[in-house]
């Protein structure tokens, strides 16, 4: 599983996440049951994004690549990448919008199409099944943001406000796909600056780096950059991450997916 723990530190207005990677794994186990390969697309729904040249080496970079290659793993970009939120704890409506400028900020710099599947009540855990037929219908669990607490994921105890990840697919061949991801979100320490506009700004930020990193945008060590390991105050994608998600949208379309 391909996860990221993202962490707050709460200063005077000022923000800090600090994070740390997991290693990938396949999202299913051998047997394991999974969708029929749906109709699959060949064309993409979004242009992609076009970015002015190659920003330096240390203003990005991605979670996991294909064996053997600098090319990241990324999603389909010929079919939308559902989403639902899970708000069990009390975000309401501004942590809802949140989320969707969140989204649509992410897709205009990944260049890949979001589609909102609603709300549900699933939980997040480690070990989500990524085909949920009765919950979700016959293809792949969308990715799924869940306002959550420290008492459902301890990880989000103390400065740790948020987790995020995707969930790649190994096909036959050995390429991998992510198919959907998760992201937590911590309601005790986010959904207080959701009353404020700086807050507010704050916590899309969150939103949007943990999605960068279900959509396989790793970290970087310099802090003028969101995908920032140790970030202090940066609310907006950098050059680096702009050129990182471009990247990322700008995988092959896997219609047998």
């Amino acid at each position: 599983m391909a996860l990221i723990i993202g962490g707050w530190l709460a200063g005077p207005r000022v923000p800090e996440w600090v994070d740390r990677m997991f290693p990938a794994r396949p999202a299913l186990a051998v047997g394991e049951e999974r969708p029929e390969p749906p109709e699959g697309s060949t064309s993409r729904i979004l242009p992609p994004v076009v970015v002015s040249g190659v920003p330096p080496s240390t203003t990005f970079d991605f979670m996991v690549t294909q064996n053997g290659s600098a090319e990241p793993v990324t999603f389909d970009p010929c079919r939308p990448i559902r989403f639902v939120v899970r708000d069990a704890l009390g975000a309401g409506p501004r942590g809802r919008e949140a989320v969707t400028r969140a989204v649509a900020a992410v897709s205009a710099a990944s260049g890949l199409s979001f589609e909102d599947a609603g709300d549900t009540d699933e939980a997040p855990a480690r070990d989500r099944a990524l085909y949920q037929p009765d919950r979700y219908g016959e293809s792949w669990a969308p990715v799924l943001i869940a306002w959550s607490n420290p008492a459902e994921e301890p990880e989000l105890a103390g400065r740790t406000a948020g987790l995020g990840g995707g969930r790649p697919l190994r096909d036959t061949h050995g390429r991998m796909t992510y198919v959907s991801g998760t992201v937590w979100l911590d309601t005790p320490s986010l959904a207080p600056d959701l009353t404020t506009p700086e807050g507010f700004i704050r916590v899309q930020a969150v939103i949007m780096h943990e999605l960068s990193h279900v959509l396989g945008a790793g970290h970087v060590q310099d802090s003028r950059e969101l995908m920032a390991e140790e970030n202090s105050g940066r609310t907006d994608f950098g050059i680096g991450d702009r050129y990182a998600l471009s990247q990322l949208g700008r995988g092959a379309c896997v219609p047998g997916l």
